[in-house]
């Protein structure tokens, strides 16, 4: 199959851009497909995101050929012109768009000539539908390249409620696109098998967290929570960066917490896994969460994940199956952990067992497969 994708969220060489799609591409041109991408981006919105905007172009990464094109405003207009002479949507069999970037820009395409198209759904998506400004000047748009797809990719269960609710007519066309967790770190599920052994009670907590540090991650709840566990000599690991640093800082001075808690930034991917490994707990509140791949990445290191319910990754982790869901409150969170501290042996190894099952069931490569199985 020939794939056209088209997003701003590609990564192009900028490291605060996830690399969920990726991998999707990736493991694509793993399987014999062959992919080109657009990155489409706005440039007022990459500046805002702090992103490096890259000259336009034609670049090849790791055997992917991208056209990067840079916009000014979000309607697109001229797109062709920005693209090679020869350009056509015919020569490929599927146009897929993700985030509402590329579901603009696929509409000022299929404009020219028509193919199948699959549109996905983030949560950015479901904002630009219902919050002020965004759903002033593009939900229209946005719900016309819904409306026109053969196939709606929800990044998650719970994204896929939310845009049949919202938009009926994509009811019957909706399936769920999740990630999968590098295969690699998959494959080293089982030396981490001995954990639940050492998760003993009276054992020193160690706790990580990996995300931007903005308001809707909640780290604010995650060290309120922790405050009363000094006793306990916990250590928390804080992974990312972002415009609550300072704030979370002061929190963590103001609650005596500089000794348990370290703020590290951002760190490459790698160091990342290592820090999982060494950690049993990973906790992350987020709010409107697409998807969620850092709780997944966590598990595959048998950390015992604490997350927000009902939000992104809800209906993948399971309350007290294989992981445990929460409010964004410090006391539940409080609370919850206590109990986690108190699970017997057996209890610990059913939760570890599950959890492996999830990662065996949500790799990168499956998750790859099962997103081209739902298109055809």
């Amino acid at each position: 199959m020939k794939i056209l994708f088209v997003t701003d969220l590609y990564p192009l060489g900028e490291e605060k851009i996830a690399k969920a799609l990726y991998y999707f591409v990736q493991e694509w041109k793993k399987q014999g497909h062959i992919i080109e991408v657009i990155r489409s981006n706005f440039v007022p919105n990459t500046k805002l995101r702090g992103r490096r905007i890259q000259k336009e172009g034609i670049y090849n990464e790791h055997g992917i050929k991208i056209y990067n094109l840079n916009f000014n405003t979000p309607f697109f207009f001229n797109v062709y012109k920005k693209l090679p002479a020869d350009f056509s949507l015919k020569n490929y069999d599927i146009l897929i768009s993700h985030m509402p970037c590329g579901a603009l820009m696929a509409q000022k395409l299929l404009k020219r000539d028509k193919i199948r198209y699959c549109c996905a759904v983030h949560s950015s998506d479901i904002t630009v539908l219902t919050n002020n400004p965004y759903k002033i000047f593009f939900r229209q748009k946005l719900k016309s390249a819904y409306k026109t797809a053969d196939f709606i990719a929800a990044r998650s269960p719970v994204l896929k409620k939310k845009i049949e609710d919202l938009i009926p007519d994509t009811c019957g066309k909706t399936f769920v696109a999740y990630s999968g967790v590098d295969n690699e770190l998959a494959d080293e599920i089982e030396q981490y098998g001995a954990k639940c052994l050492d998760f003993i009670h009276d054992r020193d907590l160690t706790i990580t967290t990996v995300a931007s540090l903005i308001k809707r991650k909640n780290i604010d709840v995650l060290i309120k929570g922790l405050a009363d566990f000094k006793d306990k000599n916990f250590f928390l690991r804080i992974i990312g960066d972002g415009e609550e640093r300072e704030n979370l800082q002061k929190l963590t001075k103001q609650l005596g917490l500089e000794k348990n808690i370290k703020f590290t930034g951002e760190i490459p991917r790698k160091e990342v896994f290592n820090y999982l490994k060494q950690s049993s707990l990973f906790v992350l509140l987020s709010e409107n969460e697409t998807f969620g791949l850092s709780y997944l990445e966590a598990m595959a290191a048998m950390n015992i994940v604490i997350a927000l319910k009902n939000d992104g990754i809800d209906g993948i982790l399971k309350n007290e199956e294989n992981a445990f869901l929460i409010s964004p409150n410090p006391e539940e969170l409080k609370d919850i952990i206590k109990k986690i501290m108190l699970l017997d042996s057996n209890r610990l190894k059913s939760l570890y067992e599950n959890m492996k099952n999830t990662i065996n069931i949500y790799r990168q490569e499956q998750a790859a497969k099962n997103y081209l199985e739902n298109l055809q």
